[in-house]
């Protein structure tokens, strides 16, 4: 664990994943620390690079691309960066991630049904570079996206 890190640093942490929109005076007032210290931890953790976003998260199932799938993809050598940017012009591919071990890139993938699914996986065996894909479907989503058990655990962590 880095030791940047300090408890406070883990305990705004958690606030912020669990309740984003409670604003840096309301985490003050839980902590019982100043404004100022919360803010300048806030501010230490977007410097090392931890809080990235305050984005909001949503799902693509409430907006009418309820099928989710992960294509992995095979590359011609040299063609990243022009593979990436084919993919970047689907709308539907919604993460790329570089791979070690049989394929190059996984992919997550979203539509709004088996058809749609189908029409997306043509679009991005089109797409310059890609030689080989292979589709794995999801069934049903059984554990969100998550980062406050990761949080819970390097502050227990420091605390010893």
């Amino acid at each position: 664990m880095p030791s940047k890190f300090e408890p406070l640093d883990t305990a705004v942490l958690r606030l912020i994943a669990d309740e984003p929109r409670a604003g840096v005076r309301e985490y003050a007032r839980r902590l019982g620390v100043a404004r100022a210290t919360v803010q300048s931890r806030v501010d230490k953790l977007r410097r090392l690079g931890v809080l990235i976003s305050w984005r909001p998260q949503f799902d693509p199932a409430g907006m009418g691309y309820a099928g989710l799938a992960y294509v992995r993809l095979n590359l011609a050598q040299g063609k990243l960066e022009r593979t990436l940017a084919g993919l970047a012009g689907i709308p539907e591919v919604i993460e790329a991630n570089a791979v070690a071990g049989d394929f190059d890139l996984l992919c997550r993938v979203v539509a709004k049904d088996n058809a749609g699914l189908e029409e997306v996986l043509q679009r991005i065996i089109a797409v310059d570079g890609v030689e080989r894909t292979s589709t794995e479907v999801v069934l049903s989503r059984r554990l969100m996206p998550r980062i406050s058990p990761l949080i819970r655990k390097m502050h227990e962590e420091l605390r010893r």
